[in-house]
């Protein structure tokens, strides 16, 4: 049995150890502050592949805790800013200085910035494509916080640029056995939450992002998510399977009482409208890179709404006298209506010019369906329709955002039977349409009006091809 003594002396010998070290880190930050800081660029530098500079040398403290801030760091690569922090600070665990070193606890990230630039596919600006990653270390942190965080991702090859302002990251239980690259992602673990005020696409705006994170051996819930994106609340849930080459995808959500004045300030600042939709999805997709995940995508997305006006524009008085004047594109109205937020996903490069030069007036929209069915990454019209006091137009075809082009998308006005009395078709890429001339179906003198309510068959006297057969009735 050890005796007291024996006992008092090992602890006293313990207690002494570790004040040596203390007082060793203490003596190495506090006299040789510049060597350290020199020494800590050079390491940062070499295990990130790129220049590390920490404006303050490093202080260190010990109460309330131990830990070490570092001030004004920047991250650049051949010259070019890729990170900054205005600090860091990493708590670290004293009994592991009783062995001489140091184990981090938890590490505070505060107003960092991160820009990521997508040169061509596969090439970053963050790492050399051509290098070989190494194999990740054992990591276990009780907490990491960042705060007032800011993320800028520019993709080169499209022109898209987004950006992530003021976000916050909470994560605790974070770990990672060190396995080998092949499943990095499949040794993590980590649960908290993530807050952004604001994220930007051109003038696509979301607010008040939320989001919390579960993860357990690379699986993924992220779950509820929430946020504000045209004056209505969005709600979902994204589950990702990260343990494999071939990572797996789920994305449910939905969009309740969205502003279509919001939804048509996108298009054009100024114009007047007003009613709420509401939007639905669910999406699954797999792949290792966002084109094998944009050529996998699979699923079914549904807007519906009524009551909308759209004022300085009086839709049926212009079909009235479309025959002669042929002052719009039907386009127009199939992408704001029909095809929704989707429709101006697909039409950035599109100038929607003629829809929103009104001749006055205003069109109510008593009935709006859209049912997409998204097969491969391309999304086809199911049912897609919608009325107006007089009129009925419809939409099909579909839109491939795998490889970014119009499939044969048209729209139609309708008679009764559902046959396409006028129809408009545009094809080619998102970025450089072409838009076909209206094709009138039948050559008949009189106003289009007449066509509508006699239908084409009366007109002709044969059978017309049925363009829509879905859930919106003729007016």
């Amino acid at each position: 049995m050890m005796t007291k003594p024996i006992r008092i002396t090992l602890l006293a010998i313990s207690l002494l150890a570790a004040l040596l070290v203390v007082a060793a880190l203490l003596a190495w930050m506090l006299f040789d502050s510049d060597r350290v800081k020199a020494q800590l660029e050079a390491r940062l530098g070499d295990a990130l592949g790129m220049e590390v500079k920490i404006g303050e040398p490093p202080g260190f403290s010990l109460f309330p805790y131990a830990s070490v801030t570092l001030a004004d760091i920047e991250v650049s690569r051949e010259g070019q800013a890729v990170a900054t922090a205005e600090s860091a600070r990493v708590q670290i665990e004293l009994g592991s200085l009783l062995t001489g070193t140091v184990r981090p606890t938890e590490l505070h990230l505060q107003r960092p910035t991160l820009s990521i630039e997508r040169l061509s596919p596969g090439v970053f600006n963050i790492y050399e494509s051509s290098s070989e990653p190494g194999s990740p270390n054992e990591l276990s942190l009780q907490r990491l916080q960042v705060s007032e965080a800011q993320v800028n991702y520019v993709d080169r090859t499209s022109g898209l640029e987004w950006q992530f302002d003021n976000c916050d990251l909470d994560l605790q239980d974070i770990h990672h056995s060190g396995s080998g690259t092949d499943d990095a992602l499949a040794a993590f673990a980590a649960h908290g939450e993530l807050e952004c005020q604001t994220l930007r696409q051109g003038n696509f705006t979301v607010s008040d992002l939320s989001m919390e994170i579960h993860g357990d051996n690379g699986v993924f819930d992220l779950d509820p998510i929430s946020a504000n994106v045209f004056e209505g609340q969005a709600s979902g849930q994204l589950e990702m399977d990260l343990t494999s080459s071939t990572p797996e995808f789920s994305l449910t959500g939905e969009l309740s009482g969205f502003e279509i004045s919001a939804f048509m300030a996108m298009l054009a600042p100024g114009q007047t409208t007003t009613g709420t939709l509401d939007l639905e999805l669910s999406l699954n997709a797999q792949g290792g890179n966002w084109q094998a995940i944009r050529d996998s995508t699979a699923g079914n997305l549904s807007m519906t709404g009524g009551g909308l006006e759209l004022q300085g524009f009086d839709l049926d008085e212009e079909l009235g006298e479309y025959r002669a004047t042929q002052r719009f594109n039907l386009i127009d109205v199939g992408a704001v209506f029909l095809a929704g937020p989707i429709g101006l996903v697909a039409s950035r490069g599109y100038a929607f010019t003629g829809l929103l030069e009104g001749s006055g007036g205003s069109t109510r929209i008593v009935e709006l369906v859209t049912e997409w069915t998204i097969e491969g990454g391309v999304a086809r019209a199911r049912d897609v329709a919608f009325t107006t006091q007089e009129n009925r137009l419809a939409l099909g075809g579909g839109l491939d955002f795998a490889r970014y082009r119009f499939a044969d998308l048209k729209v139609a006005v309708l008679d009764r039977d559902g046959c396409a009395i006028v129809e408009q078709t545009i094809t080619g890429s998102f970025d450089d349409p072409d838009v076909n001339q209206p094709n009138f179906l039948v050559a008949a003198a009189g106003p289009l009006l007449d066509l509508v309510e006699s239908g084409l068959q009366a007109i002709t006297g044969e059978e017309c091809e049925t363009f829509y057969s879905g859930s919106v009735a003729h007016p």
